[in-house]
């Protein structure tokens, strides 16, 4: 299983999901989308075009954080959608 958590430091809801994947021992990479134009593309590219993104474009919100887990976003990080990981 591969699982990607994009998110940033700076928005107040991605620390928590860091930390409790941390603590569930979840392996996963972390892209911190404001450390680089490369990281913050990777992301947007996600972002501007997938379907599950739609609200998030309609609300003009940043989307984050998100967690990619084998190709499939989840936006709504929920205990049990660690638990399951």
């Amino acid at each position: 299983m591969k699982i990607k958590l994009y998110g940033s430091q700076h928005w107040p809801g991605c620390p928590g999901v860091k930390e409790a994947l941390l603590q569930k021992g979840v392996k996963f990479d972390y892209v911190e989308i404001t450390d680089s134009m490369k990281n913050l593309k990777e992301f947007l590219k996600l972002r501007d075009k997938k379907d599950e993104f739609a609200i998030v474009r309609r609300v003009h919100a940043v989307g984050i954080p998100m967690l990619l887990v084998d190709d499939q976003i989840h936006l709504n990080i929920t205990d049990e959608l660690i638990d399951s990981l």
